[in-house]
């Protein structure tokens, strides 16, 4: 699934940001972000690569209606990416990244659901995503998820598209065959690790970094 992000200015991902030819930009620290929300992504213009806050849950450009949260459009399947209408443009010509510390991620157990905070230990997550813009007003984006891996499974049976500088470097290529990407790349994950942490990430209002170490300090 993927459904809070955590993002921070890290080291590595000023080298990545620096090795893509996009120089003077700062991430913002972000925690416990909620899809609608405003999140950095990576893209390409016709400029070259570039930084934007946009909102994490994708709104066609196609759309007749205002955004909405009518349907679940904050993450997009891998499965039927290629095919899905409001992703099957934006996977061809409007590919991005999502540059992310971690994750939070809901382990159920009967009624009760058991947040984990995901990472990949001291590297940065490069999440695969897709961009829209409606009416020339709004972007928004989707992160791209599939089945989980035998690691991952336990904790869910979802886990986000996340991939290395060099594949990231191949998905923000608009050069790239978009069919050839899917086919290559699904399956990609990082090593992920899982914390158990409090339920107070569980309130997308909890935007303090300190509750959040709490949090994980006191499980």
């Amino acid at each position: 699934m993927c459904g809070r992000l955590f993002i921070k200015p890290v080291t590595e991902l000023e080298k990545l940001l620096e090795m893509l030819g996009i120089l003077g930009v700062t991430l913002p620290l972000l925690n416990n972000v909620a899809p609608t929300e405003a999140i950095p992504i990576i893209h390409h213009t016709t400029t070259g690569l570039r930084v934007s806050q946009v909102r994490w849950w994708l709104h066609p450009h196609w759309s007749k209606e205002e955004p909405n949260q009518k349907f679940a459009m904050f993450n997009a399947r891998i499965e039927t990416i290629l095919s899905a209408p409001s992703f099957r443009g934006p996977v061809q010509h409007r590919r991005c990244i999502v540059p992310a510390a971690g994750f939070i991620e809901w382990q159920r157990d009967g009624k009760n659901k058991q947040p984990y905070y995901i990472d990949a230990g001291d590297q940065p997550l490069l999440l695969a995503a897709v961009w829209d813009i409606w009416q020339e007003q709004l972007m928004s984006c989707a992160i791209i998820t599939q089945a989980a891996d035998a690691a991952f499974a336990p904790i869910h049976d979802r886990m986000p598209l996340s991939l290395t500088a060099a594949q990231a470097r191949q998905w923000l290529d608009p050069q790239q065959d978009h069919r050839a990407l899917i086919e290559n790349l699904a399956g990609t994950s990082l090593l992920l690790r899982a914390r158990p942490v409090a339920s107070a990430v569980n309130n997308a209002r909890n935007k303090d970094d300190v509750v959040f170490l709490d949090a994980l300090a006191n499980e």
